[in-house]
């Protein structure tokens, strides 16, 4: 993992990556957390970055473990974090080692996000490690699909409305091949910065090859306000999106 690149991100963290305990407009996650909080102790974060998950999971959780490469993203967690349940562990989640815990849930909040497909192998296998028997992960991932449904959407809008909304249709295919810099391997530039998005068999089929077994799978969805400058009122239903899943060894 570069920890110069992650320490970069830090100071505009916020505006780059989506933060979803914010953003989150069902309150998917905090369900579910809310849910195995109630009978699970323990959790760890692995990729806290900020910490913008940390007070949602010190209201659920007993024990609240933090961890990240970046210094400056861990410092910035230990300020947000203000409770004593939280222990921050500095990691580098994709070298695949184990890590000197093991809790009963584990978060992967948008972490498995590095577009070289062996640091994501590294993480999942360190995810695998961290967990206890019968203990089970949380895991955030972008949506691919969601990508392409943005794009429809756009020329949905240009064919409602009319200019200037939305996208024609040469301009919505110029724009989807300037952002999505690798199709097959699922790889979208996000505010310039190649980002790993995963289609949702493929994410089943990576949890697999740990041994992790998919317990549930559903959206966590966004505002289009997230994607679409001023969307039009009418535009309802269907969000744009990230795969969540729960899985288990």
């Amino acid at each position: 993992m570069d920890r110069q690149y992650w320490d970069s991100l830090a100071d505009s963290y916020e505006d780059d990556l989506l933060e979803i305990s914010r953003e989150d407009l069902e309150g998917a996650l905090s369900e579910e957390l809310n849910s195995l909080g109630e009978k699970a102790e323990s959790v760890a974060d692995l990729g806290c970055g900020p910490g913008s998950l940390l007070p949602l999971l010190a209201r659920h959780f007993n024990q609240v473990i933090a961890v990240d490469y970046a210094e400056k993203l861990l410092n910035q967690a230990r300020r947000r974090g203000g409770s004593r349940k939280i222990m921050f562990v500095s990691h580098d989640l994709s070298e695949g080692r184990k890590l000197p815990f093991t809790v009963e849930v584990v978060c992967c909040i948008n972490a498995l996000i590095d577009p070289d497909p062996k640091k994501r192998s590294g993480i999942l296998k360190t995810l695998s490690l961290a967990m206890k028997k019968k203990g089970v992960a949380v895991i955030v991932v972008p949506a691919l699909e969601s990508v392409f449904h943005v794009y429809h959407t756009l020329r949905m809008i240009r064919e409602r409305a009319g200019a200037p909304g939305g996208l024609g249709e040469r301009e919505a295919e110029r724009m989807l091949r300037e952002e999505v810099l690798s199709f097959s391997d699922g790889i979208v530039r996000v505010g310039g910065t190649p980002t790993k998005y995963w289609m949702r068999e493929e994410l089943i089929r990576s949890l697999s090859a740990q041994g992790l077994g998919v317990r549930k799978i559903r959206k966590v969805e966004y505002r289009w306000s997230e994607e679409i400058e001023n969307p039009p009122g009418w535009l309802k239903g269907a969000p744009p999106w990230d795969w969540m899943v729960l899985c288990e060894k």
